[in-house]
């Protein structure tokens, strides 16, 4: 690891630096804080901002680091890199250099997680880089929040991505398992729609923390319910929208959640294709297979990735399909003769017919279940 710039071991090498160390930790948590903030202003804003935060680092050195020194966060808000935007930021890297330093905060000694930059640092493995420059900060508490924070609004993020980084953060500050939150939030939804309470909900999504405290408690929710709300609005999210539109992709089936990290499908498309599921079409049709499902689905999502479908076509083209593997053919004449007929001596009670009709009954039957042997002996 090189250091380029100020020493900031020197920096913190005498007490004549202190108040310049103070200045320096005060200016970078304040930069931090603004960017945890910073959810509907834009990308512009934000991206100004990170600037300034390198800036600021920069004075205590900007270090050439090793790329195997550094992590991915676990943790990040988007976990989809497609294959056209790393190829698009190693050509950047190896045409112009790297014009920016990444931002990394300090793990251990030696090891660093990303906190800005990942898709640089990608590119730079691509191209064989031994290293990038880099300005530091320490690790933060609240680690998953202050990135999730610093990437929601800053980038259009998938729905998928988005789903998993909210039931992140909401299991970390609740105590929920992620797997109960979407159920959880579904429920509460639909109590406050109920109620009347959904466009109260929607106005608080810009409002500030304490109107929406104020609000929410007014609402007949217990305290994990409200505690839910008010981190989805801190965010500066409506959470009937987050419970219909962003985790249903938790629930998606797995061919469809590779395609949206990997191809680029949209998480509205990928609801849409949802539906030629073994759950879905095996109450229609129990003789289907499911391995015809899973190749039906892999044909139509390679057609709506090659022709770049809308969701409505995608879902005209989804019903087609089902309406294909569960039509059922109509009967024939002769066979809605022969289940009439099943069906009416099913119905007679035989306790309240007269001996004669039942002797003549039984003999009819075995005169036609004789016929019935012969007809199956020569077919």
């Amino acid at each position: 690891m090189t250091r380029v710039g100020i020493d900031l071991s020197n920096l913190f090498s005498g007490a004549e630096y202190s108040q310049e160390v103070h200045e320096l930790e005060a200016q970078v948590l304040d930069l931090q804080s603004e960017i945890q903030q910073l959810r509907t202003s834009g990308s512009q804003e934000l991206e100004a901002k990170l600037q300034e935060l390198r800036e600021q680092l920069a004075e205590g050195g900007v270090l050439e680091v090793s790329l195997a020194l550094v992590s991915p966060n676990p943790d990040q808000p988007r976990q989809t890199f497609t294959e056209e935007s790393i190829q698009a930021i190693a050509q950047s890297l190896h045409s112009d250099g790297q014009q920016e330093p990444i931002i990394l905060m300090e793990q251990k000694p030696n090891r660093y997680l990303l906190f800005d930059g990942e898709r640089r640092w990608r590119g730079a493995r691509r191209l064989g880089w031994q290293t990038l420059k880099a300005v530091v900060i320490p690790e933060p508490e609240l680690l998953h929040r202050r990135v999730l924070l610093a990437n929601l609004h800053r980038e259009n993020l998938n729905a998928l991505d988005t789903a998993e980084a909210l039931v992140r953060e909401i299991s970390h500050q609740v105590s929920l398992k992620e797997a109960d939150i979407p159920r959880l939030l579904r429920t509460t939804v639909r109590r406050l729609e109920r109620h009347g309470h959904l466009p109260t909900l929607g106005d608080l999504v810009l409002a500030s923390s304490e109107q929406q405290r104020e609000s929410i408690d007014r609402f007949e929710l217990d305290a994990t319910e409200k505690n839910v709300l008010q981190i989805l609005l801190g965010l500066q999210l409506h959470p009937a929208s987050v419970s219909a539109n962003i985790f249903p992709m938790l629930g998606l089936l797995d061919d469809l959640k590779q395609a949206i990290r990997e191809q680029g499908l949209g998480g509205m498309h990928a609801l849409a294709l949802q539906r030629l599921s073994a759950k879905n079409l095996l109450d229609k049709n129990p003789n289907i297979q499911k391995d015809v499902i899973k190749r039906a689905r892999a044909r139509l999502l390679k057609q709506v990735i090659t022709n770049k479908l809308s969701v409505a076509q995608v879902r005209k083209l989804v019903a087609e399909e089902i309406s294909r593997h569960t039509k059922i053919s109509k009967p024939s004449p002769t066979q809605r003769q022969v289940e009439g007929l099943i069906r009416n001596v099913e119905k007679l009670d035989m306790n309240q017919l007269e001996r004669s009709h039942l002797e003549q009954l039984q003999e009819a039957l075995r005169s036609t279940l004789s016929d019935i042997e012969a007809a199956l002996g020569n077919a």
